[in-house]
């Protein structure tokens, strides 16, 4: 399960924020059910997460957080069927996931009001494939109502998802230049999403919609007395960005933002410490409509798991008294090596002075 910046970072607060003394007298108890996922070709283990909401007339949501028998189901079936993107959505095969303590699978709970043990998700090990649409359902053994919800498959592979600055090689080898300060000086990041032969979702031809990059920024503090370094970095966000139509994104970095972004980034530099500048990272994220949908909806509502404590920012799962998201991401990374002329242009910029940089580890 990556911790990825563009993905979890919205959507790990549907589960876990905004519960307070408030919701004491929002409805007699009930179960909610949250569900929470995202799928990944990058991954090996696919987790989805699914608990219950905190909404009880007499007692304290923030008291009920505490225990961990008001937030899980002790009977579920959850499963996920695989269906054809491509002519009628035919359906192909299932899969069942098993209950696993996130804990013991390497991702410990962060500390908090909420209960840490037991840490319960769904997982299965079965490759993501993007000629699939994975619906997931989940049945209550209580009561017998299943929720439902579709993710369709951002894909990860070049021929798919092309970003030419990672995957062009006369790009990647001429390296990132910025080294002017004029105005309307920029370095461009852009890419294209082909998405699978005859792919037809809910009247979308592509399951791309929206894009986040950022640029890692990696250097080191070189001691000049301990002659010990020191790895640092710092990440430039360059924002979301939508796709045309599901197939074209687009950023256009000024080239004064990147030397803002290192001169805030470095910092001043410690005593008797030089920085080298490592060759950088360029990343790109990618998701779906559902995704860009919940992130408006955040933005309009504020992040939490309601807005206005009662109604639910966004939801694409469907059934009875449940809400959450389940989607699909995609991410492509590589690194880049910052053009000497740019790296000359750092070191004699007065707006890095104090980052007392020196050089390039590479050089």
């Amino acid at each position: 399960m990556k911790k990825i910046a563009l993905f979890l970072s919205a959507a790990s607060v549907f589960l876990f924020t905004a519960c307070s003394e408030k919701f004491e007298v929002a409805a007699p108890y009930k179960d909610i059910t949250v569900v929470y996922g995202f799928l990944d070709m990058n991954d090996t283990a696919h987790y989805v997460r699914i608990q219950k909401a905190f909404i009880d007339q007499d007692k304290s949501a923030v008291k009920m957080a505490q225990v961990s028998d008001s937030s899980f189901f002790s009977n579920l079936n959850v499963r996920i069927e695989r269906y054809l993107v491509s002519g009628n959505n035919m359906y192909v095969d299932s899969i069942h996931l098993n209950r696993v303590d996130l804990t013991a699978e390497g991702y410990p709970k962060q500390s908090g009001t909420f209960f840490n043990s037991p840490n319960y998700a769904y997982k299965f090990t079965d490759a993501i494939d993007a000629k699939y649409i994975y619906r997931i359902k989940i049945t209550k053994g209580s009561t017998g109502l299943t929720d439902s919800a579709d993710a369709v498959i951002i894909s990860n592979k070049p021929t798919e998802f092309n970003v030419p600055v990672l995957d062009d090689n006369n790009l990647n080898l001429a390296g990132l230049n910025f080294f002017s300060i004029l105005s309307k000086r920029y370095v461009t990041i852009d890419g294209v999403y082909k998405p699978e032969f005859g792919y037809e979702y809910a009247g979308a031809t592509s399951p791309a919609s929206i894009a986040q990059a950022t640029i890692r920024f990696n250097w080191d503090d070189s001691d000049i007395i301990t002659k010990v370094h020191t790895p640092r970095y710092y990440d430039y966000d360059a924002g979301y960005t939508y796709l045309d139509k599901g197939t074209q994104f687009a950023y256009k970095v000024e080239n004064t933002d990147l030397y803002a972004a290192l001169s805030s980034g470095m910092g001043t530099a410690p005593v008797n410490v030089v920085r080298l500048l490592d060759r950088c990272d360029i990343t790109v994220y990618m998701s779906t409509s559902d995704y860009s949908s919940y992130r408006q909806a955040t933005l309009l509502s504020g992040n939490g798991l309601t807005g206005s404590e009662i109604a639910p920012v966004y939801t694409n799962v469907k059934g009875e008294d449940v809400l959450g998201l389940f989607t699909s991401r995609a991410m492509r990374t590589g690194k880049i090596t910052i053009t000497p002329k740019t790296i000359d242009s750092l070191i004699a910029s007065p707006m890095l002075t104090h980052t007392n940089l020196k050089g390039t580890v590479y050089r």
